[in-house]
């Protein structure tokens, strides 16, 4: 006898075939809730089992054993239509593959797989919409007229994401093999308290919106252990989007990352570009991202608003990734932009650490890019090690999806309050190693530059305060620090090695106030 919590529901016994022919939906939707009213596990034993999309429900256990596998059924006609959100707005589309949604306690466990058998959507993606079927057509007209929104993003990113945990609390994922989405991989929205531990996520680079985790408008998120390989963003947290994002105001916090591997995709782990909530609260520690356009990614632009703040990236390892560091205020719009009024729809990013963390092969070095009308504040960079001789065509990525910046191995900074580099070395074929325009107050303590030091090492334009200690030239030729612009007020040499002094150019084009000591 069983009770309540303890109740065991093996599907097979309850009609399930497993041979990937027969459709076994009844019978693994039904001991789901079964096992909802009474609390327990449902397991499923090795096989293949084809299936509808499927919801777990309170005070339940989803177990696939080694040799299981959920095969979601191929038929757009099979999902039905429900509310929830896709791209930063709510808005209706297909049923998610898997689904626990308004649920507490929940469990999905076990090294069984989730295949989402995304190739039959991924298919639509590149379709002509004239060539698209009848019956999708209806169903994507529908869900227009129920959403009434428009956006650069197509409706048809309305796919279903292969796993979702939507408005739920205390939701625990460990051990499974998580693969070819339809749409996101996995999806955390509106909810509390979940954990993905020793998970695999796996989604082909050619798949469309393929992201790998999605941390969207939830707090106390934890992510441990988890490989990645995903078509799109590996990680990425996210709070709604534009004025709708603002209103909802459910902020993505208290997340952390920690022990994961991502083997491919868009980005190691990325913020935004819908962020209009506010992301904060983030540690991202012990983590390794190899083959990744990006390694870290923070991506808005105006209209957004919303602030992302108190982020901490520590002890990571990057290899052949297009540019490892990326704050990007000009998300699909144009860099070279004056200044506009500052309202409830503009940006701030603040407080961004990172610290322990080697770049080997990348080919751009950083690139941080606030607005002019508010300067991202507060960003630091200690113990970092890039290396930035990766040619620049090794890859078709730009270091950040900014319109009108020409590329370069450079290590880019623009409209920030302040940036720190302290124990920092960069190896550049290219001159400058650091360039920044428009910043508050520079400050660099212990820069070093290997390989064939570039000349100038620094170039600072329209940089109203220049600190730098603990520096010193690679030959008696180079030229450490070439300063310019009008807005250049004050460049302080303090403990530096040798005669740093004779090594800096100040151009006629400003008239700044010239400290050493």
């Amino acid at each position: 006898m069983t009770t309540s919590g303890t109740a065991q529901y093996n599907v097979r016994e309850l009609g399930a075939v497993g041979d990937g022919d027969e459709l076994d939906t009844e019978a693994i939707q039904g001991a789901l809730d079964d096992c909802a009213a009474t609390g327990g596990t449902v397991h499923i034993p090795p096989g293949e089992y084809r299936t509808e999309p499927l919801q777990v429900s309170s005070d339940t256990t989803l177990h696939l054993e080694a040799g299981a596998t959920l095969q979601f059924e191929r038929d757009y006609d099979a999902f039905p239509m429900v509310e929830s959100r896709w791209e930063g707005w709510d808005q209706v589309g297909f049923h998610p593959c898997l689904w626990i949604a308004d649920a507490e306690n929940v469990a999905v466990t076990g090294r069984g797989t989730i295949d989402g058998q995304g190739d039959y959507w991924w298919n639509f993606y590149d379709m002509p919409e004239s060539e698209y079927p009848e019956g999708l057509c209806e169903r994507l007209d529908e869900f227009d007229e129920r959403n009434g929104k428009s956006d650069d993003v197509s409706s048809f990113t309305l796919r279903p994401p292969l796993f979702q945990v939507l408005e739920s609390e205390n939701v625990t994922v460990s051990g499974v093999t998580l693969r070819n989405s339809p749409f996101w991989n996995t999806h955390v929205v509106y909810s509390r308290n979940v954990t993905l531990h020793d998970v695999n996520v796996e989604n082909p680079a050619d798949a469309p919106n393929g992201d790998g985790i999605d941390i969207d408008s939830s707090q106390f998120v934890r992510i441990s252990d988890t490989y990645i390989n995903a078509g799109d963003d590996a990680i990425c947290i996210k709070s709604g989007k534009n004025e709708e994002g603002r209103e909802v105001g459910r902020p993505a916090a208290q997340i952390t990352v920690t022990n994961c591997t991502v083997e491919a995709g868009h980005g190691g782990v990325v913020i935004g570009s819908e962020m209009s909530g506010d992301v904060r609260d983030v540690v991202v520690s012990n983590c390794t991202f190899t083959d990744t356009d990006r390694g870290v990614r923070i991506k808005t632009q105006r209209d957004r608003g919303g602030v992302v703040e108190d982020l901490r990236f520590d002890n990571i390892a990057m290899r052949r990734v297009a540019c490892p560091f990326v704050i990007n205020g000009y998300y699909f719009t144009d860099i070279d932009s004056d200044p506009l009024p500052v309202d409830e729809g503009t940006p701030m990013v603040k407080n961004v650490h990172f610290h322990n963390i080697t770049a080997r092969e990348v080919s751009y070095a950083g690139f941080l890019a606030g607005l002019p009308e508010q300067p991202f504040e507060g960003i630091s960079f200690s113990n970092v090690r890039i290396d930035a001789t990766r040619p620049l065509d090794a890859t078709d990525h730009r270091p950040a999806m900014a319109d009108n910046y020409e590329a370069s191995h450079t290590f880019f900074a623009k409209s920030l309050a302040d940036v720190t580099f302290t124990n920092v070395e960069i190896r550049s074929p290219e001159s400058p190693a650091l360039a920044l325009e428009e910043v508050e107050r520079l400050s660099i303590d212990g820069l070093q530059l290997s390989g064939e030091a570039p000349s100038p090492a620094v170039a600072v334009t329209d940089v109203e305060t220049v600190q730098i200690r603990g520096c010193r030239v690679s030959s008696p030729e180079q030229t450490f620090l070439r300063a310019s612009g009008a807005g250049t007020e004050q460049v302080s040499l303090s403990g530096n090695h040798g005669r740093l002094a004779e090594h800096v150019d100040i151009d006629s084009s400003c008239d700044a106030t010239f400290e050493t000591s």
